[in-house]
């Protein structure tokens, strides 16, 4: 009984082990950094996901509104914002918030 309970476990723990396609943690961290700014690509990438919204909103579409929020790279500075928190680096908190458009509202 008690090796059919450690064949369960060794076979759940093979088919859902994470560590398969595990990236390097330095690589993750300075990939979050790079997006974090809005510049080459990333800003782009903004002036069509505001144009795609902007059609969406004439014609009153939800889904068209959407597919700009899903291709938005609004992402970048919210990873690292978190990222930013989560290792105490306040730097990158800093550029975080400033790149977010948030920081220009008024309460």
């Amino acid at each position: 009984m008690k090796e059919i309970f450690i064949a369960i476990r060794n076979f759940i723990s093979y088919r859902f082990s994470l560590h398969e396609d595990n990236a390097e943690e330095q690589d993750t961290v300075e990939s979050i950094k790079r997006n974090v700014e809005f510049k080459g690509a990333n800003l782009w990438t903004l002036v069509f996901a505001i144009f795609i919204a902007s059609i969406g909103l004439n014609v009153n579409s939800t889904a068209v509104i959407i597919g700009a929020m899903l291709i938005s790279p609004l992402m970048g500075p919210i990873m690292g914002l978190g990222l930013g928190i989560g290792i105490n680096d306040f730097d990158l908190v800093k550029k975080a918030v400033e790149t977010l458009p948030l920081r220009h509202l008024s309460v």
